[in-house]
């Protein structure tokens, strides 16, 4: 306010020094005097004082002294201009008029905050200047009077239009700093109550006001911070760079990812920010998102990599495969792809437990990865299903001998915990040459080589050749036709029987399922049962062989056994224990007459239900056999586990059982263990003289094969086939007149019910 009263100030020495010689008394000094001591007064009652700090009666108490001297102020003035009219010559006047103008106008510079004082001082000047030209001019002045009349009016109007516009100025500050104040206190309670940190740039993109909490999400104090550039505390990347491209254009940004080092350990931030009112740098939040981002890493690892052995996925691999199609499809698709299948591991996965099974798989992982180049493919596609993708442009007998080195890599044993443990694999071959086929077509001609490498047996290759789509085509044929052929009639059971070697006789017939397909004929087990397990057909079938088998053998007199074959599916199903009750009470046949064969899968589940179910068809009087004895992982453990009645040596035992003494020793071993169990023994597949003797002496009970019989339909149960070229002759050589007597007696009893069925159709 000082520098307002400046030409006041300046005013009164000018008029006192003008004014001084005429002035021939006191009054002149006084006035100047007391003026100076006014406006001296208001300049300290304005200004040496703090609005903000005191207390609201001391405020108003101030303002009140403040006006009051303004008012003074004004009295002085209006006295002083008609007072010295009356000492002034004619150019004296001229001064007057200019100095009572100024004083006249300074109202609204020195009174803006006080009208009422303001309109006062104008009115109160005017009567002083009005006086002064009555005294000058009389009423002549009337030209004078009109237009300091509306001159004054002008005056008051802009002094309260000037006012008003002053409140509002005020209450607009005032509303701005309350607003102020309340966004810091929220935003003060936010950053206490949230995981953000606020942070402030100025112009040139260097930190301002700190916050405690930022301070203390970077690890740097306060005072180290201020003036720090921003874009330096963030390591280089596409997320520094969008921000620093935000911050020079001023433009807002949100949940901005940036990286920065925090105590020698990577943190991630997410920022979000806009600018700040009057080009006043930017202002925003940080959260620390260290955490989520590492999950959302590990969710993304998770979503390409195998969490077990850390390969790529069938996601990740079906993704690569397709960018391989992409990057080449300006040239050529030149691929390779190996599916490997792991033989028979669930096997191995059920028995011995999944962490040993994880292990496993584990190892192999990383047998298949050190056989491949870095930018090979290796993926776990699922289970104990890997694939190996290899950009390569060599024949095929190079394919062939990779796939051969990753076969061999599986054979060699594996050591885990000190044990010693033996897999093979099988693999499928296909490859894309010269853009041939694309990605899903490989992927399809791979499947169908690992089929047929499969169907070789254990520990096979096989590389695609157009003759596997014939293949799979027929597959899918004999899928469509398989739904239908039981209810058209087409399926039907050969007997296969089973002799004693001492006696001869006939024991046990086997019921073996067979399809006569119209157009196909004789389809073989082989080629449906597959399909049959895959589609879950075998249910059905499988509940439709235990009752036409019962039936069949409860036509035939004799007390030989019915032998069934039960796949491991069949025996899961909950229903099996109630079929197989079912055939027996509606066929009436004796239960010790029925044997159920399982293989050794069966029984390894780890939860036990196939345990349990087998426990409860024997608990039925049924017997149990197990199927292809040796070929599993813990035959020994079997018999341990569940009394079995009958043991069935595997056939590939069998096969080279005359000249081989390893398998010599096998069938050798397997008889004592079944003695010691009380177990009895039967071969399968013996199909010549010296394997039925070789049996005999080494400990077999029971024989099975074509030498004893081929397998033939129900009406010929006492089959009279024998080996091609051996006649009768052959097979008594080996199994004595018993079983030949039986085989007669039951022609004999064949033939009268045959009879007696003629008969009984001709009767009227």
């Amino acid at each position: 306010m000082g520098i307002l009263l400046v030409p006041s100030l300046v005013t009164i020495f000018v008029i006192t020094y003008v004014f001084y010689d005429e002035a021939h008394g006191p009054v002149l000094p006084i006035l100047a005097a007391v003026l100076v001591i006014l406006l001296a007064l208001s300049v300290f009652l304005a200004s040496n004082f703090d609005p903000k700090n005191a207390p609201w009666e001391a405020l108003h108490r101030r303002w009140k002294l403040l006006v009051a001297a303004q008012g003074a102020t004004s009295v002085c003035w209006m006295v002083m201009f008609p007072y010295l009219v009356t000492i002034a010559d004619s150019l004296d006047i001229t001064f007057l008029g200019i100095a009572g103008t100024a004083i006249y106008c300074s109202v609204l510079m020195a009174y803006r905050s006080s009208p009422g004082v303001g309109i006062f001082h104008i009115i109160g000047m005017s009567v002083g200047l009005a006086l002064t030209t009555l005294a000058v001019a009389g009423l002549d002045g009337w030209p004078s009077l009109t237009l300091l009349a509306s001159f004054g009016i002008v005056l008051i109007i802009t002094l309260l239009n000037q006012e008003r516009s002053f409140r509002q100025s005020v209450r607009s500050e005032f509303r701005r700093r309350q607003s102020e104040a309340m966004v810091r206190v929220l935003l003060d309670d936010y950053e206490e109550q949230s995981s953000d940190s606020l942070w402030m740039i100025g112009p040139n993109g260097n930190l301002r006001d700190v916050s405690e909490r930022f301070a203390a999400l970077i690890g740097i104090e306060r005072d180290q911070l201020e003036g720090l550039s921003f874009l330096d505390l963030f390591k280089s990347g596409s997320g520094k760079d969008i921000l620093a491209e935000r911050i020079a254009k001023r433009e807002p940004f949100r949940d901005l990812l940036v990286s920065l080092t925090i105590d020698s350990k990577l943190r991630y931030w997410r920022l979000s920010a806009r600018a700040r009112e009057g080009g006043n740098g930017m202002a925003g939040v940080a959260r620390d998102v260290t955490g989520a981002r590492e999950v959302e890493e590990r969710v993304a690892f998770m979503a390409h990599y195998d969490s077990l052995t850390g390969l790529a996925n069938r996601h990740l691999f079906n993704e690569r495969l397709r960018e391989k199609e992409r990057e080449d499809a300006s040239t050529v698709f030149d691929t390779a792809l190996f599916y490997v299948d792991l033989d028979d591991f669930k096997a191995i996965n059920d028995a011995r437990g999944h962490m040993l099974g994880d292990t496993l798989l584990r190892e192999v992982a990383a047998r298949l990865e050190h056989e491949v180049r870095a930018d090979d493919v290796v993926a776990r596609l699922g289970g104990d299903e890997f694939a190996i993708l290899i950009d390569t442009r060599c024949g095929d007998g190079l394919l062939l001998e990779r796939a051969h080195r990753f076969l061999s890599v599986m054979r060699a044993p594996f050591t885990i915990d000190g044990q010693r443990y033996r897999l093979s694999a099988s693999v499928g071959i296909a490859r894309s040459l010269d853009g041939d086929c694309d990605a899903e077509e490989l992927m399809r001609r791979a499947d169908l080589a690992l089929h047929a490498a499969k169907k070789k047996g254990r520990d096979n290759l096989a590389l695609f050749d157009p003759s596997f789509d014939r293949a799979a085509r027929e597959r899918r044929e004999i899928e469509m036709d398989l739904g239908e052929a039981l209810n058209r009639g087409q399926m039907y059971l050969d007997y296969q029987p089973v002799a004693d070697l001492k006696t001869g006789a006939i024991t046990a017939y086997e019921a073996l399922l067979r399809w006569r397909h119209p157009e196909r004929g004789i389809v073989a087990p082989g080629d449906f049962l597959p399909v049959a397990e895959a589609t879950g057909l075998i249910l059905l079938f499988g509940d439709w062989v235990i009752h036409q088998a019962l039936s069949d053998a409860a036509r035939m007199p004799g007390d030989f056994r019915i032998a069934i074959n039960l796949s491991p599916t069949q025996v899961k199903t909950p229903g099996l224990v109630s079929t197989v009750a079912q055939a027996i009470d509606r066929t009436n046949i004796a239960p010790e007459r029925v044997e159920l064969e399982i293989t050794e899968h069966v029984l390894m589940d780890e939860g036990g239900k196939s345990l349990a179910t087998l426990l409860a068809l024997r608990d039925l009087g049924v017997k149990i056999a197990i199927d292809d004895f040796g070929t599993g992982f813990s035959s020994r453990s079997y018999l341990r586990r569940f009394p079995f009645d009958r043991i069935k040596i595997d056939r590939s035992f069998v096969t080279d059982v005359v000249q081989d003494i390893g398998s010599q020793a096998i069938v050798s071993s397997i008889t004592r263990l079944a003695d010691a169990f009380g177990v009895t023994v039967t071969a399968e597949g013996i199909e010549s003289p010296d394997q039925l003797d070789m049996l005999r002496k080494l400990g077999a009970d029971e024989a099975q094969g074509f030498l004893i019989a081929r397998p033939s339909a129900a009406e010929c149960l006492a089959v009279s086939a024998s080996p091609a070229g051996g006649g009768e002759a052959r097979l008594s050589d080996y199994l004595g007149a018993a079983f030949l007597d039986y085989r007669n007696k039951r022609q004999k009893i064949l033939a009268a019910a045959r009879k007696r069925t003629q008969e009984a159709l001709r009767a009227p």
